[in-house]
């Protein structure tokens, strides 16, 4: 089955001084089928979106495929951001691919009260 492919935000989240990556942690459930995303970061704090680099890819743009039952995760450090962020995903609309967004301090990468958002919160925003 073949479903259309959305992008889904956290919206503008506030960076916690501890927080100092924003992490996507993402697993594909399906037993047959490795699935596509995308990840972009921005930096909010001057009022426009700045897009920073994200890991393994080292561009502002990462695509990444994800093989049958598998996880990977993605990141960008946010530790230069001043103010906020967001994170946006672009994945196909299935269900069985999860992400789930945390900032999280340096290792050992403790999630922050405030910046974790689920797959049930994500916004569709496409």
């Amino acid at each position: 089955m073949n479903s259309k492919r959305v992008t889904f935000t956290t919206g503008i989240l506030r960076r916690p001084k501890k927080t100092k990556f924003a992490l996507v942690d993402v697993v594909n459930l399906h037993k047959f089928v490795s699935r596509k995303l995308t990840v972009q970061i921005f930096d909010w704090s001057s009022g426009s979106p700045v897009p920073l680099k994200v890991t393994p890819c080292g561009t502002r743009t990462c695509n990444v495929t994800v093989g049958p039952n598998k996880s990977v995760f993605l990141y960008a450090d946010v530790s230069q951001v001043k103010f906020k962020y967001e994170v946006r995903i672009t994945q196909r609309d299935c269900r069985t691919l999860v992400t789930n967004v945390f900032g999280v301090t340096n290792a050992p990468f403790t999630p922050q009260v405030g910046d974790t958002v689920l797959q049930s919160n994500l916004i569709k925003i496409t």
